[in-house]
């Protein structure tokens, strides 16, 4: 965990509690629309856990940058080991509603995807008896 990851957790615990003395004063509210939670506020206290959340995310995310980035200081081992060629293919389906979105990286992949996609969008137009 390096001090980014804790600056962002302590971002982050800060909006909890300036939201839960919000929600205690009255400043703020909550709830759930369908299967989303909200929280609305017209205070101080409410926008102030906004802003330390909405602080907290990208502290976060650069953590995670500069945890993964490579330390400038360790000898570069690549140059040393010959370099593999390497490719991955993929592909995916997105169903929106009926309707199937189909991506892949190569033409066999996308045509499989295809089949799966309209072997999908049956079974589901059969399950919800629409055909």
């Amino acid at each position: 965990m390096n001090r980014y990851h804790i600056l962002s957790l302590v971002c982050f615990i800060l909006g909890i509690v300036f939201f839960a003395v919000g929600f205690l004063t009255g400043e703020a509210e909550g709830g759930v629309f369908i299967i989303f939670p909200f929280i609305s506020g017209s205070g101080i206290y409410a926008l102030l856990g906004i802003i330390f959340i909405l602080i907290a995310i990208p502290l976060f995310i650069f953590g995670l940058v500069t945890h993964v980035r490579p330390d400038e200081h360790q000898p570069d081992y690549d140059e040393y080991q010959p370099r593999k060629k390497t490719s991955i293919k993929g592909g995916g389906v997105v169903l929106i509603g009926p309707i199937p979105i189909v991506f892949g990286s190569n033409w066999k992949i996308a045509i499989a995807l295809m089949i799966v996609a309209i072997i999908l969008t049956l079974v589901g137009l059969f399950a919800f008896r629409i055909l």
